[in-house]
């Protein structure tokens, strides 16, 4: 799924109230209520995308990088950022819908119900950390993007290496990945301004996070390809 952190521009700073960490919270309400509805439209969309081809696959994750990339640019055209963000989920449950049918229908639907739990305990976990450390984690955010590519740079270079070690370390590695980047964005919540614009923005960062971090979950429970 894809998923580019950058970093902070100046409309999605926080003001000197909010500046010292104090959590923001109507920003924090209308990201986790915005988040629910993307769930919900994803949910949709992988009913959808469960009866479609693979052969839509590759489309569709261009159609969902494209999305994201226009959420972040046209994150303070009010009504349209929310079309571009439901799209955007819309799309990538599409994606994922094949993805854990696939599991289903191979018999480890196990495996997916584990991977969801164990997802849904570690995104409650992992959010209260962010809430409530006086830390602010937007210094990483460089050094996450570039391991977001060193990731997915691995991961070509497993689909002609392969091999069960280099499989299990991108597994890992990316379940590592995606659980600091859902620290780091659920922390943005207390130090970015209470807009429209940044709660979009951040939404959608989380919930890629949540949805990267049940892809590797699943792939570690599995153990294999």
């Amino acid at each position: 799924m894809a998923r580019f952190p950058t970093e902070s521009p100046a409309s999605e700073r926080a003001s000197f109230g909010t500046a010292t960490g104090e959590l923001t919270g109507g920003l924090l309400g209308k990201v986790f209520g915005l988040l629910a509805f993307c769930f919900a439209f994803a949910a949709v969309g992988g009913v959808v995308g469960s009866q479609l081809d693979t052969g839509w696959l590759l489309p569709l994750f261009v159609a969902q990088l494209a999305l994201t990339f226009a959420v972040q640019a046209l994150r303070e055209k009010n009504g349209l950022n929310l079309i571009l963000l439901y799209a955007a989920t819309f799309v990538s449950g599409m994606i994922i819908g094949p993805i854990v049918m696939s599991y289903v229908n191979a018999g480890f639907g196990t495996a997916v119900f584990q991977a969801a739990a164990i997802t849904g305990v570690m995104t409650v976990g992992l959010s209260g950390y962010a809430l409530t450390t006086k830390r602010d984690f937007s210094g990483i955010r460089p050094i996450l993007f570039i391991a977001l590519l060193g990731l997915f740079a691995a991961m070509i270079a497993n689909i002609w290496v392969g091999g069960t070690v280099l499989y299990t370390i991108i597994s890992w590695g990316g379940a590592m990945l995606f659980s600091v980047l859902l620290i780091a964005d659920v922390n943005r919540t207390r130090y970015a301004a209470d807009t429209m614009g940044n709660a979009v923005v951040i939404t959608l960062s989380i919930y890629l996070d949540i949805v990267n971090l049940f892809l590797f979950i699943l792939r570690i429970i599995q153990g294999r390809r």
